[in-house]
Order: structure tokens, then C-alpha cells, then sequence
């Protein structure tokens, strides 16, 4: 019984094209092991489990940083990219030369980063590609290019409001052509289509 249960975890995850995810840890080792994707389909239960744990796990970190650490200099937010922290200060990470430094972040203080702020960094940062690359195939589903998340970076809150309608309505069927070549968008032609013998 346990390598039926195991074969079938394996092939849902496996399982190439949108799934419609019930368990959310389906969802979270497909979102890591497609992370680097941005040809194919995600379904919209796969992609909300994604952001319902990432909402979760984030608000646990932040909750330990507050506790543990240095409370006050990370904020969450959400977005169809994911559910991430910010920074409220501006972190001191690189000196360039004398005086001069590169950072991150857009805070009043510039802060050095303590342990805890290390942690919560490299968390976004490891995070960043499969966030987009799971946004971009969410919205292949829904037939339309990945050029779309462009919204959110040249017309902020309407950006916001249009990804989420989009992300939050159902699948096309014609959003499986993003689902051919190596990194999809590729057209079927006659002599790519099965053939049926009479």
C-alpha cells in the first residue's frame, strides 16, 4: 500500500501540464521542482496552494524574527508573484568603496543585517525565479503570455488587480500550446499532429 501511495505522489508530481492539486504538498515540491519552467502550465489550485503556504510560512518567519530577532524592519506582502517579505529599512549588504554601498531595500535607516535578516533574505531571494516562473505558467493556462506580469511593474495596484482577476479565473484549453518545444510558445504544425490511420 505504501508504494501505491508513493507512486502516486510521485506522478502527480510528475504529472506533465496543469493539475488540479488537493494536496498541498503536491503543490510545493512541484513548485520547486518546476521553479526553473517558464514553458508549460500551472493550474489554479497549484498555484493557490503555492500562495496559501507561502503566506503562511512567511508569516511564521516573520513571527519568529519578531520574537527572536529584529522586529520592525520586515513587512508582508502579497501579490500574484507570492506572498514575500519586505524590507522596511534600507539593509547595508556590499561596500563598494569609501562611503559608498549597494543594498536593498527603500527604508529611512540603512541597517546592517543581523543573522535574522540574513535568513529572511536569502528566503526571498531563493524564492524569486519559481515565483515568477509559476505566475508565467499560471498564465499561460489562462492562454496569455508571460509579457503580463510587466503590468505589475509599470502600473502598480491596476496591474495588481488585473493579474489577480486573471490568475483567480479559470483554465483556456487553448493555453496548452505554451505546453510544446523547449520552451513552449511553439506552434503546432500538420506534421506534429498524430496521425490516424483508417
Amino acid at each position: 500500500m505504501g508504494d501505491r501511495v508513493t507512486a502516486g505522489f510521485r506522478d502527480r508530481v510528475l504529472e506533465p501540464g496543469p493539475v488540479d492539486v488537493t494536496n498541498p504538498v503536491v503543490a510545493w515540491v512541484r513548485f520547486w521542482t518546476r521553479g526553473w519552467r517558464f514553458h508549460g502550465r500551472a493550474s489554479r489550485t497549484e498555484f493557490w496552494w503555492v500562495i496559501a503556504l507561502e503566506l503562511a510560512l512567511t508569516a511564521a518567519a516573520l513571527w519568529i524574527v519578531g520574537v527572536h530577532g529584529t522586529g520592525g524592519r520586515w513587512e508582508l506582502y502579497a501579490d500574484p508573484f507570492g506572498a514575500v517579505v519586505s524590507p522596511r529599512v534600507s539593509f547595508h549588504l556590499v561596500e563598494v568603496e569609501q562611503g559608498a554601498w549597494f543594498g536593498w531595500g527603500s527604508g529611512p535607516r540603512d541597517v546592517r543585517p543581523d543573522a535574522w535578516d540574513a535568513v529572511l533574505l536569502a528566503a526571498v531571494i531563493a524564492t524569486v525565479v519559481p515565483r515568477w516562473s509559476l505566475l508565467v505558467r499560471r498564465l499561460h493556462d489562462r492562454d496569455h503570455t508571460g509579457m503580463w506580469i510587466l503590468l505589475l511593474v509599470f502600473t502598480g495596484p491596476i496591474g495588481w488587480l488585473v493579474l489577480t482577476g486573471m490568475v483567480a479565473s479559470r483554465s483556456r484549453a487553448r493555453g496548452a500550446r505554451f505546453d510544446r518545444g523547449p520552451v513552449g510558445g511553439r506552434q503546432v504544425s500538420s506534421t506534429d499532429e498524430p496521425q490516424l490511420s483508417s
